[in-house]
């Protein structure tokens, strides 16, 4: 019971500092945004359904099932949680098993056989906390490569709407271009026999010419342009790019939805890249503890029961109970070395945390602001 209760006690001992997230400047509003919305976050869960097109909701489901990148992530987050399974195998018991059997023949007619069986617990105590911190550590490890997957799932989705847009962008250039060299080339016709009746000058019927020109060459590379848009989108859906097409016409076929963003504190909780950041922070954090740890004894306890049978002799039952201390002494550096690293390691990812919210920031300002001036300008081109 007091062995136990001692247990228990050393139990609660922890190296691993406390945690508490970096202070960074995140401004009460978007200078981009007239209006932001609260709501936003949870109503943009699939933001690409505002569009109102289903040809772009099945690409989406497509992509986020075939995509190789996606596919990847995902089986980090299977090598993370194996190693998180592994790591908190150290805070239970270990049970192990052996066993062997004998033949001897020493003279004819002489035959000894011989049987032997033999069970080990062992159990490391966690006096200092150091199997608690790695495990710690190995939790936000995984905790950081499913924030990982879930930005790799966001930049694949980003990537097929945007490439779907530029497909139906490409269409209606490629039709507007058709159609302007088809006016080109009646305009030219226009223009010659009006230069062959002396109406119009050589200088007139030399820029219509060139005009024409133009134009002829601009089709090519929009042609150009939309077939590697197309093969782009096939491979982010998992596919051979042969033959691939979309439905959609051009961007009639899609409606252009109203955008209120969220509020900017909404990004440390929500944007997977700063999560994931914050996670590897924490990952680290704990891994101080375990090195700290490592500087103070570890206590190791067994125990074993073992049986051995002779033929023809009572079997002889055995069982012994041990306990072992082994405490650094000299370490050569090894030990204040590896506590270096884990103390630096923090700090780096203390700046990487900053820097990815800085990033996102920026990220957002710059579509806000990109969205605006776009607004502005078809509301220009309107009037």
């Amino acid at each position: 019971m007091t062995l136990t209760a001692a247990a228990a006690l050393l139990a609660g001992c922890s190296m691993v500092p406390d945690y508490e997230r970096p202070t960074t400047a995140i401004p009460a509003s978007w200078d981009g945004a007239g209006q932001t919305d609260a709501k936003a976050v949870a109503d943009y869960a699939q933001w690409w359904a505002r569009f109102s097109s289903p040809e772009l909701d099945t690409l989406m489901a497509e992509a986020l099932a075939n995509n190789q990148d996606v596919a990847a992530a995902l089986a980090t987050i299977e090598q993370a949680r194996g190693t998180l399974r592994s790591t908190n195998s150290s805070l239970l018991p270990q049970l192990n098993g052996s066993g062997s059997a004998s033949q001897t023949q020493s003279d004819p007619g002489s035959l000894s056989r011989s049987a032997s069986g033999k069970l080990t617990v062992s159990y490391a105590l966690d006096l200092w906390g150091e199997y608690r911190a790695k495990s710690q550590s190995a939790e936000e490890s995984f905790n950081a490569s499913v924030f990982d997957t879930e930005a790799t799932r966001l930049l694949v989705q980003s990537n097929v709407a945007s490439t779907y847009f530029t497909v139906l962008s490409l269409k209606d250039r490629i039709a507007y271009a058709k159609e302007s060299l088809k006016l080109a080339r009646e305009t030219l016709q226009l223009v010659e026999l009006r230069n062959k009746e002396g109406l119009d000058s050589g200088i007139t019927l030399a820029q219509q010419r060139n005009n024409l020109a133009t134009v002829e060459a601009s089709l090519p590379s929009l042609e150009q342009s939309l077939v590697a848009a197309k093969t782009s989108l096939a491979i982010l859906l998992g596919r051979a790019p042969e033959g691939f097409d979309v439905a959609a016409k051009g961007l009639e076929d899609v409606a252009l939805p109203e955008i209120a963003p969220a509020q900017p504190s909404t990004l440390l909780e929500r944007r997977p890249d700063i999560r994931r950041a914050e996670a590897n922070l924490k990952a680290a954090n704990a891994d101080i503890g375990a090195a700290r740890a490592a500087f103070f004894p570890s206590l190791d306890l067994s125990a074993s029961l073992s049986r051995t049978a002779t033929y023809g002799l009572t079997p002889v039952d055995a069982g012994s109970i041990a306990g072992s201390l082994l405490a650094p002494i000299f370490s050569a550096g090894n030990l204040e070395g590896s506590l270096q690293t884990a103390e630096a390691r923090k700090v780096q990812l203390v700046a990487t945390y900053r820097g990815t919210v800085l990033t996102s920031l920026k990220e957002v300002e710059d579509a806000l602001s990109l969205t605006d001036t776009s607004a502005r300008r078809q509301t220009a081109l309107a009037t």
